[in-house]
């Protein structure tokens, strides 16, 4: 072996050290993001086993927040991809699963929430039970195909996860204003993204790579929205709180109906069907 083709295989090991150093600093980064961004709802739950009310809290952010969690687990599961993805995520799964608990307790609309568990549950079991029948070999599949299917199902449940809060940028383009937005969780949001992108890269796998594309062009565009649209520069019109999304959006026969009901309340405007009129001849008999 020449000198030149030594000095060339130890340059080829340096960087594949190097490399796989570097990928165990993101995995492990992307670890500790992804876990941030699953416990990111303990405050809200505290919030709500401490008032013993669900407020106006949604559950839907909850059972998306299971859902990812359960489906990227499986995945992890199909690649042996132990960590990062199938112990974090099968971690948030337990965590999910105390957050929609503390939640379905204190819930008052509890056949809402019943019925969305309901529907969580039997999407999620048919995704469980064909991984299971898949993983054993009964469809006629390899480990990789299974783990390429799975891995479709984990971008779906991922987009549903970070597309559910995408509603306040129609908000904030509706108002021009950023007070919709909380800009630190969309920083925290980015930063997991570049990170689990990252890892993405350095572990050629496309189907990390794929949706933090999208989230991190999202987040992007939101933060720049958030200085755009500063609420410190740009505050909501000061008659917000009075005029409403819901009101606006009453459907006429609706609107309608409540005015039909406020005029046959008003018992002050004297029916004119009803009233009694002075006879003229009441003047003649006077005098």
């Amino acid at each position: 072996m020449s000198s030149l083709q030594f000095a060339a295989q130890r340059s080829t090991l340096r960087l594949s050290k190097m490399t796989g150093t570097a990928e165990i600093v993101i995995r492990s980064m992307a670890a500790c993001s992804g876990t941030v961004m699953i416990l990111s709802p303990s405050i809200l739950i505290y919030r709500v086993s401490k008032q013993k009310d669900v407020g106006v809290a949604s559950v839907i952010p909850l059972v998306t927040l299971f859902s990812n969690c359960h489906v990227w687990a499986v995945y992890g599961y199909m690649i042996e991809n132990w960590f990062p993805i199938f112990w974090i995520y099968l971690f948030g799964d337990f965590v999910a699963l105390v957050f929609l608990y503390v939640y379905w307790k204190y819930a008052k609309q509890r056949r809402y929430v019943n019925r969305v568990l309901f529907i969580m549950v039997s999407i999620l079991a048919i995704i469980t039970i064909y991984a299971i029948i898949g993983g054993l070999g009964y469809t006629g599949q390899s480990r990789d195909g299974m783990g390429s299917v799975m891995g479709i199902f984990a971008d779906i449940s991922a987009m549903c996860v970070y597309g559910a809060p995408m509603e306040k940028l129609l908000q904030v383009l509706k108002y021009r204003s950023a007070a919709f937005i909380n800009a630190h969780m969309v920083i925290a949001g980015l930063t997991n993204n570049c990170l689990w992108f990252t890892y993405g890269i350095l572990s050629d796998n496309w189907f990390i790579i794929s949706p933090n594309i999208v989230f991190i062009s999202l987040n992007t565009f939101t933060l720049v929205l958030c200085v755009v649209f500063d609420p410190k520069t740009h505050p909501l019109p000061a008659d917000f709180h009075m005029q409403g999304d819901d009101e606006s959006e009453e459907p006429p026969a609706l609107t309608a109906s409540k005015i039909s009901v406020s005029c046959k309340g008003d018992n002050k405007m004297p029916s004119p069907a009803f009233e009694a009129m002075h006879s003229p001849l009441d003047s003649i008999h006077v005098s």
